[in-house]
C-alpha cells in the first residue's frame, strides 16, 4: 500500500514537471518568435501572469541613451491605446534599483521602509501609480534581464502573489529561468533594430540631411515630444514631398498628403470614435467592393493593423503612409463645419439628431413639423455642400421623389453619378426649402423652374453654386 502511494506521488510529481516544461517551452517559443519589443511587451503579458500566478507584471527594456528603463502597455481607460511608463536607472524605484545593481529582489511589502532599507539604504518605492489607479502594491519580485555576455537589457517585475503570500524560492527560480530567455530576446531585438533600415535613410543617401543631423533631430524631437517628420520640416526645412518619398520607400506603399477634395464616406467611420483615430493616427479613406484604403502613420504597426482588420473584415486592405498632421486634418474633416471655430456633425449624426427631435415632439404632443429654419436642417444642407465640394463633385443632385419615398442625394464625380445619402421622406420639404432660401429663390413656387446662386463660405475660401 505504501509503495503504491509512493508510485502515485512520483507519477504526480512527474506530471507537474512535464506541465512546467511544456509551459516554459511554449513561453520560450513565443518570446523568440516575437517580431519586435512591442509584441513582447503587449502580447506575452497574459501568459506570463498566468504562469507566475501574479496580479500584475511589468516588463522593462533599457533606454541606454536616457539611462532609463521603460515599459509599454495597453490602456483600456476610455479607448484602447498603448501607453509608456519610464523610470530612471537608480534607487528611486524598485525596477530602477534592479537595473542599476543587477541584483534580484523579493519584497514582502513595498511600503515597508525598513525592509527596503535592508536591501539598500537609498531604495525607495514610487507609490504614485497606486495613488492614480487605486491598486495596492504589496509583494514585489523583480529580476534583471541580461544577455549571454552580461549586458543589461531590461527588468521583469511581478507584483502581488495571488492569495497574499510572499513570492517563493520556486517563483524566484522560475522567474530567473524566464528572465534568461527574455534577456537574450531583448538583446537580439536591440541588434536587429541597429541593423534595420530607418524611415529616413533615403534623406541621408540623397544628401538632403547628414546622419549626424538626423541623429540630432531624433534626439531633439524626442525631448520636445514632437513627431520627427514635422521637426525635420520645421528645423531643417526639408520639403514634405522629400519626407514622403523616404516614407514611401521604407514602408513600400504610396505616400498621401491631405487633399480637401477627398470625401470620406460617413458609413466608414460611423462606429468609430474620432478621438480613437486621432490617438492612433490612422483614418479610412474609401471602400471599393471588398477593399478598404487606409491612411496611416506607420503601416508596419502590428497592433494598429490588427485593430484595422478587426474593424474592417474585408478581403484586402490597401495602406497609404501619411504625416500625422495630415491624418489629423482628415479626422478633423469628419467633424469640421463651415465655421472654423466649431466642429461639424457628420450627416448621419445630424439625421440622428432630427429623429431624436421628432421623438421628443411626439412625446410632448407638439406638431411633428421640422421646417427649413430648424438648426439641424440648416447644418444638413451645409454639410451636403461641404461634402460635395470635398468629393470633387461637379453636380449635387437632391431628388425628392414623393412624400412616402426617401430623398436621394447624389454626387456627380468624374462624370459618374454616385449615391451619397438617403434622407427620410418627411424632411424633404424642409431641405428643399432651405436650399431655395440659400439660393434666394421663392420657396412658395413649386411648379415653375427657378434659377439662383449660393455663395458658400468654407473655412479657407468661398465657393459659388448655381441652383
Amino acid at each position: 500500500m505504501k509503495q503504491q502511494r509512493l508510485s502515485e506521488e512520483t507519477l504526480e510529481d512527474a506530471r507537474r514537471r512535464l506541465a512546467h516544461f511544456e509551459a516554459i517551452r511554449k513561453l520560450f517559443n513565443q518570446i523568440h518568435a516575437a517580431k519586435d519589443l512591442d509584441e513582447i511587451f503587449l502580447d506575452l503579458r497574459k501568459e506570463l501572469l498566468v504562469f507566475f500566478d501574479a496580479a500584475q507584471l511589468t516588463l522593462y527594456a533599457v533606454d541606454y541613451e536616457k539611462k532609463e528603463v521603460y515599459s509599454r502597455f495597453w490602456d483600456y481607460q476610455g479607448m484602447q491605446t498603448i501607453k509608456e511608463v519610464r523610470v530612471p536607472i537608480g534607487d528611486e524605484s524598485i525596477a530602477g534599483f534592479v537595473a542599476k545593481s543587477r541584483i534580484p529582489v523579493n519584497i514582502a511589502d513595498a511600503y515597508d521602509r525598513e525592509e527596503l532599507a535592508g536591501i539598500s539604504p537609498r531604495l525607495r518605492f514610487d507609490g504614485s501609480w497606486d495613488q492614480k489607479t487605486g491598486f495596492r502594491t504589496q509583494q514585489v519580485l523583480a529580476v534583471p534581464l541580461l544577455s549571454r555576455g552580461g549586458v543589461l537589457t531590461g527588468v521583469i517585475q511581478l507584483i502581488n502573489k495571488r492569495g497574499g503570500r510572499r513570492f517563493t524560492k520556486e517563483d524566484e527560480a522560475k522567474l530567473t529561468e524566464v528572465a534568461e530567455a527574455l534577456g537574450i530576446a531583448f538583446y537580439n531585438q536591440y541588434r536587429l533594430a541597429a541593423k534595420k533600415p530607418t524611415k529616413f535613410d533615403r534623406l541621408v543617401s540623397s544628401g538632403i540631411v547628414t546622419r549626424a543631423e538626423l541623429d540630432e533631430a531624433i534626439r531633439e524631437a524626442r525631448e520636445k515630444q514632437k513627431d520627427l517628420e514635422s521637426y525635420l520640416m520645421e528645423k531643417h526645412r526639408i520639403p514634405k514631398q522629400e519626407i514622403g518619398k523616404s516614407l514611401s520607400l521604407y514602408y513600400q506603399c504610396p505616400f498621401l498628403e491631405f487633399d480637401e477634395r477627398i470625401f470620406i464616406d460617413p458609413e466608414l467611420v460611423k462606429n468609430i470614435n474620432p478621438n480613437y483615430l486621432k490617438v492612433n493616427y490612422w483614418v479610412p479613406l474609401r471602400r471599393q467592393s471588398d477593399c478598404v484604403e487606409i491612411l496611416i502613420d506607420d503601416p508596419h504597426s502590428f497592433h494598429k493593423i490588427q485593430d484595422i482588420r478587426r474593424l474592417y473584415p474585408v478581403k484586402e486592405i490597401k495602406f497609404h503612409v501619411g504625416l500625422r498632421e495630415d491624418i489629423l486634418k482628415y479626422v478633423s474633416s469628419l467633424t469640421a463645419t463651415t465655421d472654423p471655430g466649431s466642429a461639424r456633425d457628420s450627416v448621419s449624426a445630424i439625421l440622428g439628431e432630427l429623429a431624436t427631435e421628432e421623438a421628443e415632439r411626439a412625446e410632448e404632443s407638439a406638431p411633428p413639423v421640422i421646417d427649413e429654419n430648424d438648426s439641424a436642417i440648416v447644418r444638413l444642407a451645409n454639410q451636403i455642400i461641404i461634402d460635395g465640394y470635398r468629393a470633387g463633385a461637379s453636380d449635387v443632385h437632391v431628388e425628392p421623389y414623393s412624400d412616402k419615398k426617401e430623398t436621394v442625394v447624389r454626387f456627380r464625380v468624374d462624370g459618374v453619378c454616385r449615391e451619397y445619402l438617403r434622407i427620410p421622406p418627411h424632411y424633404r420639404s424642409a431641405l428643399a426649402s432651405r436650399l431655395k432660401i440659400m439660393a434666394r429663390l421663392d420657396i412658395a413656387e413649386r411648379r415653375k423652374p427657378q434659377d439662383g446662386k449660393i455663395k458658400f463660405r468654407l473655412p479657407d475660401r468661398e465657393i459659388e453654386l448655381r441652383v
